[in-house]
């Protein structure tokens, strides 16, 4: 700006000038030139949303479809096994306009499912570098080990990338999103976790204050009615939270008031349900129970009942975490149509930590 505003005697010249060396001429001042202890290049924190999720892994997908092609993509994403925290894209993703921040984080974790035993190793390789470097940007804690695994799948992804470049499907990675991948570990140690400056939470907050309380008005004294709008729902919002906690101190349950299956025999159990040894187990359970609560236990041998009730689904909540968003994991087990069992850890033992797979998985 500098050179140009010296070079130049006319405001059309100036322009002109700056925009040959892609600088906005229609600025003359910037609003930091009096600040001597700002340094501008760090204003521009990494955004998760926009940043990764909608530029890297958009563009990854990409080209993922063109080695693979669509129509392969979208077959290998339809025959996707049903799984605990997967969406299942039962049309594919071809066909999806206006792809959502949620939409694209499904299609992350499905991606190096579907192309491992198809692609290249190098191209496997590049986007596992990636998807490795999206998810531990994302920790809600870091400390030197993690910052290096974080450089280490970035030099991973540099050191395959060229690939699509040998293969036709890119002719250079000249993409600012791409570029700010350099930039995270230095901005992580500068301003802390990435959950800090993330717009995804204020795109969430404009939906629910803004577009929800603009429908909700007359279109008239919109301000007034939005902000008495979002008054409502916030003390609807704490009431519900306090419901939820006296339901947490009764230990209320997750599962439906109504079985799927009620009073179903226990052997037709074991037999649906694909555990021969049910009957074994649940009696060696309840005994179990009995021996720790109990002044006199009592030893049942066999069961004192034949039937139960059979539960196809329950949801819960991760325990321990500090998440208040409500919503629940959803566990299946259902032995018709064609079956689908989710696979569920449960960490037993003072050690277990409920954040990840320490303890004695069950």
């Amino acid at each position: 700006m500098d050179e140009a505003r010296n070079a130049t005697t006319t405001p059309s010249a100036y322009f002109k000038a700056c925009m040959a060396n892609n600088v906005n001429g229609n600025v003359t001042e910037p609003f930091w030139d009096g600040l001597p202890y700002t340094n501008i290049f760090v204003s521009q924190t990494p955004d998760v949303l926009h940043q990764l999720y909608q530029g890297v892994i958009k563009h990854l997908i990409e080209w993922c479809q063109v080695l693979l092609t669509e129509q392969e993509m979208d077959r290998r994403i339809r025959r996707m096994p049903h799984a605990l925290g997967l969406r299942h894209f039962k049309n594919g993703i071809s066909a999806l306009s206006q792809i959502s921040g949620t939409e694209r984080k499904n299609m992350a974790k499905l991606l190096l499912g579907c192309v491992v035993d198809e692609l290249h190793p190098r191209a496997v390789t590049a986007c596992r570098a990636i998807l490795d470097f999206v998810y531990l940007s994302q920790y809600a804690t870091h400390d030197d080990d993690t910052l290096t695994y974080l450089t280490n799948a970035l030099a991973l992804w540099h050191a395959n990338k060229d690939y699509f470049l040998q293969v036709g499907v890119r002719t250079d990675f000249d993409l600012p999103k791409l570029h700010s991948l350099e930039h995270y570990a230095e901005m992580i140690t500068f301003f802390g976790t990435t959950n800090n400056y993330n717009t995804e939470m204020f795109e969430r907050m404009h939906i629910d204050f803004s577009k929800k309380g603009w429908r909700a008005s007359n279109k008239r004294d919109e301000f007034t009615q939005m902000t008495t709008w979002v008054t409502r729902r916030e003390n609807v919002h704490h009431f519900e939270r306090y419901l939820k906690w006296v339901q947490q101190q009764r230990g209320a349950s997750s599962i439906s008031l109504h079985p799927t299956c009620p009073r179903k025999d226990i052997r037709i159990v074991a037999l649906d349900h694909q555990v021969p040894k049910f009957p074994t187990h649940l009696l060696q359970y309840i005994n179990g129970i009995e021996h720790e609560k109990a002044l006199h236990p009592l030893v049942y041998n066999p069961l004192p009942f034949g039937r139960i009730n059979v539960y196809h689904s329950f949801k819960f909540s991760h325990e321990g975490s500090n998440d208040d968003t409500g919503d629940l994991d959803w566990v299946k087990a259902t032995p018709t149509d064609g079956g689908r069992f989710d696979t569920v850890v449960i960490l037993d033992g003072p050690d277990a930590d409920a954040f990840s797979l320490e303890g004695a998985p069950l």
